[in-house]
């Protein structure tokens, strides 16, 4: 297809007397289904051979044509070996057996060379990812391959088994947009892949595994105001991976990654909140042992509902424990009679402490013939503390114990009521 390029090529032969290589019209342009057309011309039919001409490596070839095939060749823009190196500029080579030689206009292939986004975590868990500019300039600005559509961004998600199968895994991938940022609502354990898309097709610019945590809380449901609440768990890790495609065309396989793993060592917050419907606000820091383990022991300062949290990193992604009320009851901390063995006629005196120390209305019961607890006289305690006596003129030893009613802490928080510990009266 060219046993001369083009009428200069005719003329420069006339003139010397030998063949000469010479710049022909060799054209590009995309197709409309994100192709490269390579068109070029010759002043008489011949066989051609189409190649990538590269700096710093041999040419590679993309197709022949005979002589009776037309002056066009169509390629994927992969076969044109896409470049992560801006100046990486190449030309196509259109020859012919004679040496003749023709050479498109210079263009670049670029796509994005790998760069580390930065992930963070937002306060509902969700995953927030942000890659850095592109600083790379354009080698060969207005080259006949630029394209006037920008990079994209977006993800490639394995976020475990694909429904129905077993270990295949199931592959999402985010919209891409032209902001070089987004937000993944996943929860879960995932393996990232953060991809750039241009007109030369998809680039992996990282790849990450993000683990997923979970928290445990275990607290007893009632502790006596003022004594010591104890809150343990255990913060746990857990990954997936996807292992890399056999050979043999099969698909990857997923695997759980480090399945029983644990968070050692790690920072953790205790939370509290006064009602179901409060605000969360912070107890106090802690740190898991090697075991991935915590303990918490603080003052019981009324009811309160508690979680433990612990946050995130670029690899795990942060979680937040079930919440667990403990409930506060009064503390009784002495429930007796100022003399237990009285002699009839003399009247006992019943004497109570309780923590809170508020103005309760405290309730004395005794247990009746029958076996039934029944009241017998109330007493409103100041600071906490009352005594209270009352006429008794039946001989025997009888069973008392003190009511507190419910109370709130100069805090605002509830406790609940109790009974003290029974305790007797002998009377002679």
């Amino acid at each position: 297809m060219m046993t001369s390029l083009l009428a200069t090529t005719l003329l420069s032969t006339a003139l010397t007397g030998s063949p000469s290589v010479l710049a022909a019209d060799v054209q590009l342009a995309w197709t409309t289904d994100g192709k490269i057309r390579i068109i070029w011309t010759e002043t008489t039919a011949a066989p051609n051979t189409v190649a990538l001409e590269r700096a710093g490596a041999a040419d590679l070839p993309l197709g022949t044509r005979t002589a009776a095939q037309p002056n066009e060749l169509v390629v994927e823009p992969a076969a044109l070996d896409p470049s992560t190196a801006g100046t990486s500029a190449a030309r196509i080579v259109v020859s012919e057996p004679t040496g003749d030689v023709a050479r498109s206009a210079a263009f670049d292939r670029y796509t994005r060379d790998r760069a580390v986004p930065q992930i963070s975590h937002l306060p509902n868990g969700d995953l927030a990812w942000s890659v850095p500019p592109d600083t790379v300039a354009d080698s060969t600005p207005n080259d006949p391959l630029d394209s006037d559509q920008p990079t994209t961004y977006g993800l490639r998600l394995m976020t475990g088994e694909k429904p129905w199968t077993y270990d295949r895994c199931r592959i999402d991938y985010t919209t891409p947009t032209v902001a070089p940022n987004g937000v993944v609502s996943k929860q879960g354990s995932m393996e990232i892949r953060t991809m750039a898309y241009n007109e030369w097709g998809p680039s992996e610019l990282d790849w990450r595994l993000v683990g997923s945590s979970s928290v445990t809380l275990n607290a007893a449901s009632t502790s006596p105001y003022g004594g010591t609440t104890t809150l343990t768990g255990k913060v746990a890790a857990h990954g997936i991976y996807e292992n890399p495609a056999p050979p043999n065309g099969a698909l990857p396989i997923c695997f759980d990654n480090d399945a029983d793993g644990v968070r050692a060592n790690t920072a953790i917050t205790l939370q509290a909140r006064d009602s179901a419907t409060g605000p969360w606000y912070v107890v106090g820091p802690g740190k898991t042992d090697a075991a991935g383990n915590y303990k918490f022991a603080l003052r019981t300062p009324g009811t309160r509902e508690y979680r433990v949290t612990v946050g995130g990193t670029s690899t795990m992604r942060p979680a937040t424990s079930p919440a667990g009320t403990v409930r506060a009851t009064t503390r009784v901390v002495s429930a007796k009679f100022i003399d237990p063995t009285i002699t009839v006629g003399t009247q006992p005196q019943a004497y109570l402490w309780v923590d809170p120390a508020g103005t309760q209305k405290a309730a004395l019961q005794f247990k009746n013939a029958s076996g039934a607890w029944q009241g017998l006289t109330y007493k409103t305690l100041y600071a906490g503390r009352g005594l209270v006596a009352f006429p008794w003129n039946v001989r025997g030893t009888f069973q008392f114990r003190w009511w507190i009613p419910a109370s709130t802490t100069s805090t605002g928080l509830p406790v609940e009521a109790a009974y003290s510990g029974v305790f007797s009266l002998t009377v002679s």
